[in-house]
């Protein structure tokens, strides 16, 4: 799963407003200062719209600011748990992981090859 990288957003807007004034690059963004401010210190996430108009202004692909998701939501869950509640949650994992390939497996075996 990807997820945004907020730091290099960041880095990267601030980089391209260099010395312009926010009131002043928030105006070619056609938005607002306050919220200039919110996306520069990673408070508020930018809009695809939003992304897209500074990665026109950059010369930049959206593409760039998403990374490959290397913390998973279920280690975050698993932290927080007890022993016995994290088995459970790691044998209804695997459950969901097996049906997935089952499922997988019947979708390749359901297409007739001439």
């Amino acid at each position: 799963m990807k997820e945004f990288n907020v730091e290099k957003f960041c880095k990267d807007l601030i980089t391209l407003r260099g010395k312009e004034s926010q009131a002043s690059f928030a105006q070619k963004l056609d938005i607002k200062r306050p919220t200039l401010s919110l996306l520069e210190n990673g408070k508020q996430m930018p809009t695809i719209d939003i992304l897209s108009r500074i990665c026109s202004l950059s010369g930049k692909n959206t593409d760039e600011y998403f990374v490959e998701s290397t913390t998973d939501a279920l280690l975050y869950l698993m932290g927080s748990l007890d022993e016995s509640d994290k088995a459970k949650i790691e044998e209804m994992a695997e459950r969901i992981r097996i049906k997935e390939k089952y499922e997988l497996l019947a979708k390749r075996g359901s297409h007739v090859i001439d």
